[in-house]
């Protein structure tokens, strides 16, 4: 990849925050340090995460150390810390708002403002809190009048007409936008109307798919390492602790007409029954509590639920809790099939080229999943019932050999687009007064 500056450059990064439990954030907090470190060896990060104060961090990219600076950016009721991004919006319109808030002067201190809106929350369909925390540092770059990159994310849905215009309003005040697909590229036309302009408004990937896999502890991969050498097929289920909830009502609320899980238990009966097959079941967020969010709770909940006992569960292993994306990403690229439903727990094995299947909440995975090629690779439970949804998901299962053969061929060309894409991204990071490289 091309050396794109030498220079000292000041990137603030909001939308990636590494201590979510969330890994798929956390994969492209990784994966855009390592891209933009790569490309801009002098590179000054500033995090925008969920902690607390002004904190001195360190990342490795490749074997060189690179320095972060991480600063809370949260929601909440309590304004009096500096840290409460609705506090931050308020005094981002004054001049003085930086001698009042040190993350006003932080941002005030950077070449260029990056956001990712976590890949997928640039909507309402999480709720208006959600909405106000992931629209406001948008805003407040236009207010600090500091360049705006929207990295590649989707856009929308919007429900609500004022949050519509609120997205749109923070849109244009980016001096490059960029979708993660070319479905997502639609609604951003569509958002944008007349003020749509080619040149800025892009379309990309999704930046997870440059993710490294790392190899987990030696003890984790000893848990599997039997599975791995054999001859068997080992296949992955990630299962959503959003999605499964705490009493089974949860996916209603994503007007799924399908039982969630019921399907899962189902499909995974049939898979042990009708083939040979070990199955890894991978959560993609942890919570330390085991709250309704947690995909190792609901995977625990999944097993107990298994009509047959011990039979079928001896070929069943849970990957335990490991906060680490890329090892995650490692045990995810050892699967011959991997069926997911969040987002990028399925990006994980597209990207390693996995046959891949997934089992979607939102429009969100289509336009990925088309990008590789593999549109007809998932099941909508908001469109069919249990029964339909555990037919089609079996189909999925049977075809898996043929698929990895179209996934490899479409990766080429997704990987070339990623590296141009980083590429484009750094040179915008870097100060118009500066000389970018090849650049007269």
């Amino acid at each position: 990849m091309p050396l794109i500056s030498n220079d000292s450059v000041s990137v603030a990064l909001f939308g990636a925050a590494p201590d979510t439990g969330n890994m798929g954030v956390s994969a492209l907090y990784r994966s855009f340090l390592h891209a933009m470190g790569r490309r801009l060896p002098n590179l000054r990060p500033l995090v925008f995460d969920n902690g607390l104060g002004e904190r001195q961090d360190s990342f490795r990219v490749d074997d060189r150390p690179l320095a972060v600076t991480r600063f809370g950016a949260r929601g909440g009721h309590r304004y009096y810390r500096a840290e409460n991004i609705q506090t931050m919006a308020a005094l981002s319109s004054f001049g003085v708002g930086a001698s009042l808030n040190r993350g006003l002067a932080l941002i005030d201190g950077c070449d260029a403002i990056m956001d990712v809106s976590g890949g997928d929350s640039f909507s309402d369909i999480y709720g208006p809190q959600r909405f106000r925390n992931i629209v406001l540092p948008k805003i407040i770059a236009a207010r600090r009048k500091r360049r705006l990159l929207l990295l590649p994310q989707t856009y929308g849905p919007f429900k609500d007409p004022k949050h519509r215009a609120l997205a749109r309003e923070a849109v244009l005040g980016a001096g490059q936008a960029w979708s993660r697909d070319l479905r997502s590229h639609e609604i951003l036309k569509d958002l944008l109307g007349s003020d749509y302009d080619p040149q800025v408004h892009r379309t990309g990937v999704d930046m997870a798919f440059g993710l490294t896999p790392e190899s987990p502890p030696q003890a984790v991969v000893d848990q599997f390492a039997d599975w791995f050498a054999g001859s068997t097929p080992v296949i992955g289920l990630n299962v959503s602790g959003m999605i499964w909830g705490v009493d089974g009502t949860s996916a209603q609320k994503f007007g799924f007409k399908a039982d969630y899980r019921a399907l899962l238990r189902r499909l995974l009966e049939w898979i042990l029954d009708n083939s040979d097959v070990n199955v890894m079941l991978v959560p993609h967020v942890f919570a330390p509590d085991g709250a309704t969010r947690s995909d190792s709770a609901a995977s625990a909940e999944l097993v107990a639920s298994l009509t047959g006992g011990r039979d079928r569960a001896t070929r069943i292993r849970l990957v335990p809790d490991l906060p680490n994306e890329q090892q995650l990403k490692w045990l995810i690229a050892r699967a011959s099939w991997f069926c997911g439903t969040r987002m990028h727990a399925t990006i994980a094995g597209l990207s390693t080229g996995v046959a891949t299947s997934s089992i979607v909440y939102s429009d969100k995975a289509l336009g990925v999943f088309e990008t590789c090629g593999q549109g007809g690779q998932m099941v909508d439970p908001r469109k069919a019932g249990t029964e339909e949804c555990l037919v089609r998901m079996q189909e999925l299962f049977q075809q898996r050999d043929a698929v990895r053969e179209s996934l490899a061929k479409a990766l080429v060309d997704v990987r070339g687009r990623l590296n141009q894409q980083m590429d484009d991204i750094a040179r915008f990071a870097i100060p118009r007064t500066l000389p970018q490289s090849g650049q007269p």
